[in-house]
């Protein structure tokens, strides 16, 4: 998720920041840091707000929970 965050910033922001800086930046928000190196403001594009916010909740839920929430969400709580 990591990885798949940063790519999508570093093409959502262009030219301006680094692949570094944006792996910075999603390292920060999935880790419910909140440093910065200056890519997240108002001026932000919507589709990175929602995959900041996204990777916000898998951080602060962990991974192995949220699986366990779209495998219920898909095939529903009946075991198989």
């Amino acid at each position: 998720m990591l990885a798949v965050s940063s790519l999508i910033l570093v093409n959502a922001v262009g030219a301006n920041y680094s692949y570094a800086d944006a792996l910075f930046e999603v390292a920060s928000a999935q880790g419910n840091v909140g440093l910065s190196t200056g890519i997240t403001g108002p001026a932000m594009p919507t589709a990175t707000e929602v995959m900041f916010m996204f990777n916000m909740w898998i951080g602060r839920l962990e991974i192995i929970p949220v699986l366990v929430f779209l495998r219920s969400a898909i095939y529903g709580l009946n075991p198989r």
